[in-house]
């Protein structure tokens, strides 16, 4: 199957060896910094800043896994990451990142207005310019101050689930000046309807089949998103920037359900969720010069995230629907971040920020799950956990520039946090737990320019992950049909990062071709662990028929993972098209660690080998038309449990669309998603009981289809 991807990666790369048509682009004094002026954008009539980054060679992937990541940039390794940091965006904003997390950059690019922009820098390793520390691209968007022009941005449509419903979309901001101050304000009301089939077929051991079971769900997001961005520019070069954001919204998903056994009538069920949430936010940062000193900078977020939910489940019988069990879940996540520093220059070629950070978080759920018992539900769990942390950064950046083609960054953070939970368990006294952890963490980044086209960067780093309090509470996997119990006595999970990237842009912006190589050695990697009891309070064994097999989210000692992504990206000049251009990005890592249950070796949960991503886009600028598409190709991956193995095989994802100006501020977007239409198929393994006694019950089947989904929209400007 990868020979496919490993195929493409060749076949751009040899092609692009040999390319040298292009467009201009321009390299500055630094040459880790290519420039891509306003004037180069012309020929497309970008209405947005969106459209203006579209039209970058290598910044559709950053779109990409931005969008994603949720466009926060704030999760990583699977695990919830709170605070500012150092890292975060690869799109910043006049050097510096939106303070913001829910109302976050990808939302803000297509509201603002394309006139506003001066240039598009693309910079390529370690700056000591930038808000955030970055070992590979990052996309730094520089505002024209003189632009005093005032615009409305508007966008109406939807996207059509084939078969099934029309979902409306509907979106305008406003963005301006008045005098010293700039401004973006929104509002969007959206509708998003995502509909799967999934059937599966139940073998014997022997691979008998002895029934089948299937699922049609319907899952609908609804929301109202209120958003502003304010930004006021002193006469002495101070600048003060606000964003808010409101969203409440709801969500449903309706799942009728069947099962039969050979020669036994269909038994019928329903899966029913009803979810209400509501989130807002407000940040900012203040930026003040001082002369002989050097520039200051504070940044503040305080949010909100609020989710009431309902499930229910019921047996669909001749005298009607009959209760089974139902949850209640309730959680409220909350954040409140401070930081600030001082950046100074000295001896001409250095450069050092020191500061602090202070962030509180809560985090309160209560999750219910009751049995329908004689006309009555009968409470099972009743978990209800409320997590406070208390968290503190000190650190420091310093930036060497060895020469006009040489940088050295390096950094050391100390982390400083206290933890503390309180459990209400369903009978007995309170639980309560509290943790005080303390963590170094020192970063290298070193680039060196061969010369304005090659460039070499290493990174060495030690990562701490936050942790996810969703863990520490019990939920239940519609998925799987598992209740899930939390686990408070998670520590966080340590890694020392290190990669080698090797960069070549071919002359003329005709694209870039990067290596890189990896390895993480990981320590306390979080994933699903054995919490079964085999031994007595008195140490004797425990017979296996009284052994009640618990798994529960915690950490694993050891892990590791290691591998090579490969990205290309080539403008088609060689064949008379150079306003089109074909990217691929391709990753082949390979992870291990110890399964809890079974002992042997295993890569990380659902986490494939290899993976391919294709990108193509085409502007057609004579017609005012543009055209593409994007794909992923992804290898077989795997979830291993305390009573069940399952593999997956993976189906290829593909999107097209296609763009064309009307008139001057008018555009038609046409969007085809799942075009295959998306499926992929899962075979699991179940056990008896705990898999150590590898007593086989039966074999699953699961085949998913996710229907095709088309959007349509028309935005303009006034």
């Amino acid at each position: 199957m990868m020979s496919k991807p490993l195929l493409m990666s060749v076949l751009l790369c040899s092609i692009a060896m040999g390319s040298t048509s292009a467009l201009g682009q321009t390299v500055s004094g630094d040459q880790s910094v290519v420039t891509y002026d306003k004037d180069y954008f012309i020929k497309y009539d970008p209405v947005t800043l969106l459209d203006m980054l579209q039209r970058v060679p290598g910044v559709q992937a950053i779109l990409d896994a931005n969008r994603r990541a949720g466009g926060s940039g704030t999760n990583r390794g699977g695990q919830q990451e709170r605070g500012f940091g150092s890292g975060g965006d690869q799109i910043l904003i006049n050097n510096k990142r939106l303070s913001g997390k829910a109302n976050n950059i990808s939302d803000t690019l297509q509201r603002i207005s394309a006139g506003q922009v001066q240039r598009v820098e693309i910079i390529r390793g370690a700056s000591s310019d930038l808000d955030v520390q970055s070992q590979g691209l990052v996309v730094n968007v520089v505002m024209d101050e003189s632009a005093s022009t005032s615009s409305t941005f508007w966008k109406i449509g939807g996207r059509y689930s084939e078969t099934y419903v029309f979902s409306p979309d509907f979106q305008i901001s406003r963005n301006g000046s008045l005098g010293n101050i700039d401004y973006i304000l929104g509002v969007e009301a959206k509708q998003s309807q995502h509909i799967e089939h999934r059937l599966d077929k139940i073998f014997t051991p022997n691979n008998v089949l002895t029934g089948d079971a299937g699922r049609n769900t319907d899952n609908i997001t609804k929301y109202l998103r209120f958003n502003a961005n304010i930004t006021y520019s002193g006469e002495n070069g101070d600048e003060l920037r606000l964003n808010g954001q409101f969203e409440p919204g709801k969500y449903t998903k309706r799942e009728p359900r069947f099962k039969q056994t050979i020669n036994q009538l269909r038994e019928l069920q329903n899966w029913d969720e009803d979810q209400k949430t509501q989130k807002w936010e407000v940040g900012g940062d203040y930026t003040r010069n001082i002369d002989g000193i050097g520039s200051w900078k504070t940044l503040f977020i305080a949010n909100r995230d609020r989710i009431d939910k309902q499930e229910l489940f019921e047996e669909n019988l001749t005298t009607g629907d009959v209760p089974f069990f139902r949850n209640d879940q309730y959680r409220v996540r909350k954040e409140k971040i401070l930081r600030t520093s001082l950046t100074h220059g000295f001896m001409q070629d250095q450069v050092i920020e020191v500061g602090v950070e202070a962030a509180t978080n809560n985090f309160d759920k209560m999750f219910i799950s009751e049995d329908y018992d004689m006309g009555a539900f009968v409470t099972k769990v009743n978990d209800d956990v409320a997590v406070k942390e208390n968290r503190y950064e000190i650190f420091a950046n310093h930036t060497y520039n060895i020469s006009s083609n040489m940088v050295l960054q390096s950094s050391l953070t100390g982390e400083f946090s206290k933890i503390t939970s309180v459990s209400v368990p369903l009978t007995g006294a309170n639980i309560e737990r509290s943790k005080n952890f303390s963590f170094l963490k020192p970063r290298i980044d070193f680039r060196y320019d061969f010369t304005e086209n090659d460039q070499l960067r290493a990174s060495v780093e030690k990562k701490v992950s936050q942790l996810d309090f969703q863990n520490f509470v019990a939920t239940f996997d519609a998925t799987n049909d598992i209740l899930r119990l939390g686990n408070t006595g998670i520590v966080p999970e340590k890694s020392w990062n290190y990669s080698l990237a090797y960069e070549h842009r071919l002359p003329n912006d005709s694209g870039a071709l990067q290596l890189e190589v990896f390895y993480r050695d990981i320590k306390d990697y979080i994933e699903l662990v054995d919490f079964t009891a085999f031994i007595d309070a008195n140490g004797n064994p425990i017979a296996r028929v009284n052994i009640d097999p618990i798994s529960v989210s915690g950490n694993i000692p050891t892990a590791e993972s290691y591998g090579i992504k490969a990205t290309g990206n080539l403008r088609l000049g060689f064949i008379g098209v150079p306003e089109a251009v074909f990217s691929v990005d391709y990753a082949w890592e390979n992870t291990d660690v110890i399964d809890q249950f079974s002992g042997v070796h295993r890569p990380f949960k659902w986490k494939s080998e290899h993976e391919v991503t294709i990108n193509f886009r085409h502007d057609v600028t004579a017609w005012n038309l543009s055209y593409g598409f994007k794909g992923r190709i992804k290898s077989d991956s795997s979830r291993h449990e305390i009573n069940q193995v399952a593999n997956t095989y993976n189906g290829d994802l593909y999107e097209a669309f296609a763009e064309i100006k009307i008139f001057s501020d008018l555009k038609l977007i046409f969007r085809f998603e799942h075009i295959t239409p998306l499926k992929f198929t899962t075979d699991l393994k179940f056990y008896n009981d705990h898999i150590r006694y590898d007593d086989l019950n039966r074999l699953e089947n699961r085949q998913w289809k996710y229907v095709r989904e088309y959007s349509v929209f028309l935005q303009g400007t006034f």
